[in-house]
């Protein structure tokens, strides 16, 4: 974002990753930090010199700056900023009096404020933790094995989700500021963050009351296959959750016999069955390496992918290509990371990327430029109200990315085809009625288990009524088109003549069959922006794979990192990928919008799901590049840390998650445990408490089994020690904060009636939102035609001939 001045103050992993979206697509960062450096360059994981993989990873292209900012040095500073980032761990009113004195100072000034669990709440004072940021929001409880302890993943990648909506946030009030002229506080939190970061666990328990559990390497309830599988010679995953990939899986695999089972179309039903169905696919794959498994299963179109490493993604002809990766000579030789994000315009940004300041290094400089300044200053205006939306998305990311903007204000048309909801999953679910068997908090029958409907009943209208695709399209119009119909190319080059923005989730392929290529787009209209959304990227080796975010996941090393001490790969317990493309693909859309307001010119984001991801580990990446080798896996605990866990508690399946990160802390922890064990090592150091983890994490669940979790941790805090249970689906929606920050809202949707859904995790000073419910398909054929021209007479024949409609074929 050209011309962007970003004042980021030293903090969480979080605030550095949305300070680096910030860098990486023009923005000028200065990055405030105290003269022996910020807690960024201590920040785990470590290269083997001792220095920071994760500072120079994160920090690299910003300016370093050391100066008071309570005396004028900040005053000029602060003034000099549109943007300030402030990490808030426990204090909310260092934030608030931030907000007071830009304001003064600099009356279109934004300032984000990035914390555990929001400003406001009753947690607005507890403490937070790169393990608490996966607990908080519902992460933690479904990664592991089911009579294991819950697990975090391999990396402190749950912060950075909330840094990136944190940067959602800040470009949609810059936004209001360059209409407004006035700023105002983004409040993000991670857990609401990571709690908006699920595809339908919130809506499985508000629609049915059942609880999401965690499946080790399946994927939990009513998608299957869709996990991990070893092979003659490592390891593969494999998607296969609609009925075409499942039956050309079980003709590859040699399982003929199980298409025939027509109970197994349902892919909760290949669930219920799933240790079954396993058994029978499994020879083919031991009889096969992983790269020949795979390869075949892509020839047959079933998603599924090597489980790879680090170092293998290193290795990757595919990210080569697309020069995703780039040298790090400032590290070592032969160091590498990643570059940015996603590419503008084909752009991949500077040949080399720019290393880290030294501490300090750019402040005579900044403070020169901050003294010159003049604010306020004009930004290239962009009207969110005023953007109209066409989305051609699937899945999950795809629409979450639309569902950012329809919720900041755009006019958001999502196209469909007649035949797109819940037919790909099972289509059973209009032969299938409410189950008088069932009862709340029950699983539903598997056969329409997929789709979550409310009260585990489909309903006459049963496209109308699937949780999972009402949580993800709400705020949104429905223009159900067959574009390949005679006169759908038209009516779609009417809609693209009056928009902004085109945004899809479909391979190279299948935009240029619909006519949704970059090149198509600029002879519908000039000056649209288009972002493509796809698996791998628009371009190289891997442009046609198909793949779902799990297989991402997988792909891109998480699973490999992810795991027990000792143990083998895991996946994470939701389809984590998809939440991260989401948030890029909104963060890209916005970024466009601001590029195309600053230069008058149309713009195209070539995004590939699977770099966002690696985005997220670009330490890792970097650290591999260095020793050769992939970080270990040490399930819950920390190189940074000690002790830090998660701990069983009085309950079923009940868990704390615990991190000790000073000998303050700990000294403070030892007293309130009153363990005589952990007594005799008070006043050890970090070392030494690593030296003996085993043993203070014995002590430790000594006390927390005697406890619930909520009680553990909220004793822990109140004691100054970061903690927090790990919430289930159930847990999140009665939580008292997401209750008193308005998280989980209630909604009227036609069709269903009142329902409730997990809200907006972004919290402004100054703007509101409404959380408004999806649309029945076709809700707005007749509203769409009747404004791209068409009258009365067009309408209703093209209704009649199916070109439109507002029911799926029969």
């Amino acid at each position: 974002m050209r011309d962007l001045r970003v004042l980021e103050i030293a903090g969480s992993v979080a605030a550095s990753y949305c300070a680096k979206l910030f860098a990486d697509v023009g923005a000028d960062v200065v990055l405030v930090e105290p003269p022996d450096g910020g807690p960024g360059r201590r920040r785990e994981p470590y290269l083997p010199d001792g220095r920071s993989a994760s500072h120079l990873y994160l920090d690299a292209a910003k300016r370093s700056a050391v100066l008071d900012l309570d005396g004028p040095d900040g005053d000029a500073a602060l003034r000099w900023a549109d943007l300030v980032m402030v990490t808030v761990d426990g204090d909310p009113q260092r934030a608030f009096a931030l907000r007071d004195r830009v304001r003064a100072l600099n009356p279109a000034g934004v300032v984000v404020a990035l914390s555990g669990f929001g400003l406001t709440g009753p947690y607005a004072s507890w403490r937070s933790s790169a393990l608490v940021d996966w607990a908080s929001g519902g992460y933690l409880y479904l990664n592991g094995e089911p009579d294991r302890a819950p697990l975090q993943g391999g990396g402190p990648w749950a912060s950075f989700v909330a840094g990136a909506t944190a940067a959602i946030g800040a470009q949609a009030a810059l936004m209001a500021a360059s209409c407004t002229g006035q700023g105002d506080l983004v409040d993000v939190g991670a857990m609401e963050s990571t709690a908006a970061g699920h595809q339908w666990t919130i809506v499985m328990y508000t629609h049915t009351g059942a609880v999401k559990r965690r499946w080790g390497l399946r994927f939990g309830e009513a998608h299957h296959p869709m996990g991990i599988y070893r092979c003659r010679d490592g390891w593969v995953f494999i998607g296969a959750p609609a009925r075409d990939q499942w039956e050309r899986l079980c003709l590859v695999a040699d399982a003929p016999e199980l298409i025939l089972d027509e109970s197994l179309l349902a892919p909760g039903a290949r669930f219920e069955r799933g240790e079954e169905i396993d058994a029978l696919i499994q020879p083919w794959l031991s009889a096969h390496t992983a790269a020949d498994a795979v390869r075949i299963l892509q020839e047959h179109r079933v998603p599924s992918s090597l489980v790879q490493d680090f170092a293998d993604v290193l290795s990757s002809e595919h990210l080569a290509e697309r020069g995703f990766l780039v040298d790090r000579p400032d590290v070592a030789p032969g160091a590498r990371a990643p570059r940015i994000a996603f590419a503008v315009d084909g752009g991949q940004g500077p040949a080399r990327s720019v290393p880290p300041a030294a501490p300090g290094s750019d402040t005579d400089a900044f403070l020169a430029q901050a003294r010159a300044a003049i604010a306020p200053r004009p930004l290239p205006r962009v009207d969110l109200a005023a953007v109209r939306v066409v989305e051609f998305t699937v899945a999950w990311a795809g629409p979450l990315a639309g569902r950012f903007l329809a919720d900041l204000g755009a006019t958001s048309v999502k196209v469909e085809h007649p035949a797109s909801r819940g037919i790909g999953t099972s289509g059973r679910a209009g032969h299938i009625g409410g189950d008088p068997t069932w009862s709340w908090g029950k699983l539903p029958d598997p056969q329409i288990r997929a789709e979550v409907f409310p009260q585990a009943d489909p309903g006459v209208r049963w496209w109308n009524r699937m949780g999972i695709w009402n949580k993800m399209n709400r705020g949104k119009q429905s223009l159900a088109l067959d574009v390949k119909a005679p006169e759908g190319p038209e009516i779609l080059r009417r809609l693209l003549a009056e928009s902004d923005v085109l945004v899809h989730n479909y391979t190279p392929r299948g935009a240029r069959s619909l006519g949704i290529d970059p090149e198509s787009l600029l002879r519908a209209n000039p000056r649209i922006t288009s972002v493509a959304m796809t698996g791998y990227g628009e371009t190289g080796p891997m442009a046609t794979h198909s793949s779902y975010g799990p297989i991402l996941e997988a792909h891109a090393g998480f699973d490999e990192a992810t795991g027990y001490e000792g143990g083998g790969p895991m996946r994470i317990g939701v389809a984590f990928p998809d939440a991260v493309g989401g948030l890029h693909g909104a963060f890209a859309i916005l970024t466009a919008l601001w590029e195309r307001a600053a230069t008058d010119r149309p713009v195209h984001v070539d995004l590939s799901q699977l770099e966002t991801l690696l985005a997220f580990a670009g330490d890792a990446l970097l650290t591999t590049s260095v020793t050769g080798r992939a970080p270990a896996r040490r399930g819950n605990r920390s190189l940074e840390h000690a002790p830090q866990g998660v701990y069983r508690c009085d309950g079923e399946d009940a868990w704390v998650a615990v991190t000790v990160d000073a000998d303050a802390a700990w000294r403070v922890l030892v007293d309130l445990v009153a363990d005589a064990e952990l007594a005799a090592w008070r006043e050890l150091d970090r070392d030494g408490r690593r030296a003996h983890h085993d043993a203070i994490d014995a002590a430790l669940e000594r006390w927390t089994a005697a406890r619930s979790a909520g009680d553990a941790a909220a004793a822990l805090q109140a004691a100054g020690v970061a903690a927090c249970p790990a919430f289930t689906n159930a847990d999140l929606v009665h939580d008292p904060q997401l209750a008193a920050r308005g998280f989980v809202v209630d909604v009227v949707q036609d069709d269903v009636g009142p329902v409730r859904f997990p809200g907006y995790p972004i919290h402004f000073g100054r703007r509101g939102y409404q959380v408004r419910g999806a649309p029945t398909l076709g809700a707005d054929n007749e509203a769409t035609l009747r404004r791209l021209g068409y009258d009365d007479e067009a309408v209703l024949r093209l209704t009649s001939d199916g070109v439109v409609c507002d029911h799926p074929p029969s």
